[in-house]
């Protein structure tokens, strides 16, 4: 009888297909896909973890850079915060970057405002979502207001009255120049990013699918991935120790030359049964490099495997991936 790996309801003749990289993150040839995941979990992963990832990690953020369509940053981001990382009067102020109809990178100036005691402080930059009284009151009469965002003068008028509300004490003194201009003129940003425990999920699942797509459906229901199938489906068990960021890339030429290879995503699973773990390794976009441990109780054979997921061509290639022995010489590996 065929089960759903994740919540073991059994299946129909049909499901949907469950991609092992979210199409989110690109569509690649051949497409690498799950049919042993139910309609119901596949929905679910759709719109709990899939959708959040989007927008509340570092990964849906570098998503942009490659036409793929997303807003990360706006008013109600969790997990991303871009802002300006340069320039006396604007650096802190927090913006959304999203791809245009023409999927080219925009950098947006969200409404917010910046105030400051006396000219050597820093601007503390506020949304105008969270312009309250206590904010006013911790500038005195002579404090320097800076108003930005928006896109119209409808939204710079509403954030004045909205100033003047919670700080009467404000003079409203014009405009600035915009930080970067429309004729191709460009700012740097500065990301911050603290993993929330859904994307935390979502990488797992990733993993996990990835697990699935190489040992097979029968090997991905054994009780031993009870823990994580938990938490990954329904939410379940401590976040400590499902994801850890590396600290070297993945791929072995990056460690020895010091430079990226790839801004394609990298995966591998290895089973060691020298210390009873299933892991995988993840890295969308080559970007951050995570260990994701599938079990602690594995009991196989050692084994290893890879794939690498081009972003160029949009192919999916099986990487060379080979057990580390006293004579192993990672210079003569190819990929």
């Amino acid at each position: 009888m065929n089960i759903c790996i994740y919540c073991r309801s059994e299946l129909p003749s049909k499901v949907p297909r469950e991609h092992v990289i979210p199409q989110s993150f690109g569509v690649f040839t051949p497409d690498l896909t799950l049919d042993c995941v139910c309609s119901v979990c596949n929905g679910y992963f759709g719109s709990k973890l899939e959708w959040p990832m989007l927008n509340q990690s570092i990964e849906g953020a570098l998503r942009l850079q490659f036409g793929l369509k997303g807003v990360v940053g706006g008013v109600g981001t969790k997990g991303v915060t871009p802002t300006v990382a340069e320039g006396d009067d604007w650096k802190g102020v927090r913006t959304a970057i999203r791809t245009n109809k023409d999927g080219k990178r925009e950098t947006e100036l969200l409404p917010q405002v910046g105030a400051r005691r006396d000219a050597p402080e820093p601007f503390q930059w506020c949304l105008e979502r969270d312009l309250r009284v206590e904010f006013g009151q911790q500038f005195p009469k002579g404090s320097e207001f800076r108003i930005v965002g928006g896109r119209t003068f409808a939204d710079i008028e509403r954030l004045v009255q909205k100033l003047v509300a919670v700080c009467p004490t404000f003079l409203y003194g014009g405009t600035m120049k915009p930080p970067f201009n429309d004729d191709g003129g460009q700012i740097m940003l500065e990301v911050e990013y603290q993993m929330s425990r859904v994307v935390a999920r979502c990488l797992c699942k990733i993993a996990f699918n990835y697990m699935a797509l190489t040992c097979g459906e029968t090997f991905a229901i054994s009780r031993e991935f009870d823990d994580m199938r938990e938490f990954i489906r329904s939410d379940v068990g401590a976040e400590t120790g499902r994801v850890f960021v590396k600290q070297k890339p993945i791929i072995a030429q990056e460690i020895i030359t010091g430079q990226r290879g790839t801004e394609g995503h990298v995966v591998t699973l290895e089973g060691r049964p020298s210390d009873r773990t299933l892991e995988v390794q993840l890295a969308l976009f080559n970007s951050v490099p995570y260990k994701i441990p599938i079990t602690r109780e594995y009991i196989g054979h050692h084994y290893v495997r890879g794939h690498h997921f081009d972003l160029e061509t949009r192919e999916v290639t099986e990487l060379e991936v080979k057990i580390a022995g006293p004579n192993f010489d990672p210079s003569k590996i190819t990929w």
